[in-house]
């Protein structure tokens, strides 16, 4: 997955930056507030992972390098 940054400009969503995408891909737009900023969507989203990473990382094999 890759964050790509765009805008909307009153009749469709244009990218901001050149992206090489399949034909119809598919792909999710998540609008920002107006009063909001991509940072905070950022850590929003890496709040939203920390339980996964948790429990990837929180295994027997992985108790090796808590030792380093």
């Amino acid at each position: 997955m890759k964050a790509l940054n765009a805008h909307f400009d009153g009749r469709y969503v244009v990218l901001d930056e050149p992206t090489v995408l399949k034909p119809n891909a598919k792909v999710k737009v998540i609008p920002l507030e107006a009063t909001g900023d991509s940072d905070e969507l950022t850590c929003d989203f890496a709040n939203l992972s920390q339980p996964a990473f948790q429990k990837i990382w929180d295994n027997p094999l992985d108790a090796d390098y808590d030792k380093l």
